[in-house]
This record gives C-alpha cells, structure tokens and sequence, in this order.
C-alpha cells in the first residue's frame, strides 16, 4: 500500500511539474509580451567620477549607441529622435522585480535636471534620487551622429553602492532596451574648499 501511495506521489509531482493548460500557457506569452526585447547591437558603457564643482557627490556618464540598422527597424532617422529613457536599479534582479527608477533622457541641465520616475517604491530610497544633468551627442562628425552616439550625466549617487543601467526606447512595434551594465559609484571625498566670505572692516 505504501509503495501505491509513494508511486501516486509521484505522478501527482509529475502532472503539477509539467502542467501545460491553456490557461498557463497563455499567462507565460502575456509574462513574455510583457517583457521588453533586448536590442543586442546597442552599446552602453559607464564612467563613474566625482563631481567638480559640488562637494562629496559621486556622478557617473554613461555613452550608448544605436546601428543605423537597428534604428530603421523602430522608425526613427536618429537616436535623438527616439524616445528614450535611462534605468536604473541597484537591487538584485532589479529590472525583472521592477525595483527601479527611470529618467526621461531629453533637455537637462545642473539648473534643470531631470528627475527619476519611480517604478513601484515610494517615497524614493537614497540610491534612487538620482539627477539627470547633461544629455549630449558627442560626435562631431556626421559619421558619429548617424552611429546613433549620445551621452548622459547622472549625478548624485550613492558612494560605495553598485548601479545597474540600461536604456530603454518605445516603438510602435513595442520596447526595447540595451545590455545592462553595472558599476559602482565612486567615494568622493571633500578634497575641494569652499570659499569663506571675509568680514569686511568697520570705517
């Protein structure tokens, strides 16, 4: 009797393991439609570096590049033109979990940055108030533009703290993103001094 048991154990494993109904077979294509395709011929690489002009903050510059080829297949003339957005997480498995934050890449500036658009976490953990500051296409040549080359400054992250980015554009045929790449913010310490006003004298 043990052994009918045992063997009915099994089976019932079995059929729990491989369970192939409609039903959970459509959930897995809406996880996989869900899921945004990765453009394996775009380019991202990160330097991380401590800012010049403000104290003990860590900043990073991220450069990526898009094929001519692969943006006649999302529609867009140049990688300027498409709609982009840089990701980051600093979680494990964090772009899966959607523990990330994101930052619309256009128009930014140190007086106008750009700041991120959570993804599910409220209020913002400390290695996500990130400030996007610079966006730029570094060519100077035609050449350089029609690569699809840009790139970003992000400042403010947290020294010592390992960020994972990727890119991210919409298309009409749906969403793709970069390769991720990692690296760790710098430690910046307070090597620069700050100007102190000199008392002016009574006459």
């Amino acid at each position: 009797m043990r052994s009918c048991w045992l063997q009915f154990g099994i089976l019932a494993v079995a059929f729990t393991v491989f369970d192939l109904s409609p039903q959970t077979t459509a959930l897995a294509e809406q996880a996989a439609q869900r899921a945004p395709q990765v453009e394996s011929r775009m380019t991202l690489s990160i330097e991380t570096f401590c800012s010049e002009t403000k104290l003990r903050t860590s900043n990073a510059r991220l450069r990526w590049s898009i094929p001519q080829t692969a943006l006649s297949g999302i529609g867009a003339a140049t990688v300027s033109a498409a709609r982009q957005s840089l990701e980051a997480t600093v979680y494990k498995n964090g772009f899966e979990k959607n523990l990330l934050v994101s930052l619309p890449i256009g128009a930014a500036t140190a007086d106008r940055p750009i700041v991120p658009q959570a993804q599910g976490r409220q209020p913002l953990p400390r290695a996500f108030q990130l400030r996007l500051i610079d966006v730029q296409q570094p060519g100077a040549t035609a050449e350089a533009t029609a690569a699809g080359e840009m790139t970003a400054v992000v400042e403010n992250l947290e020294p010592g703290v390992t960020y994972t980015w990727r890119i991210a554009i919409d298309t009409p045929s749906g969403r793709i993103v970069s390769p991720s790449a990692a690296s760790e913010a710098r430690v910046c310490p307070a090597d620069m001094v700050q100007g102190t006003a000199v008392p002016r004298r009574k006459k």
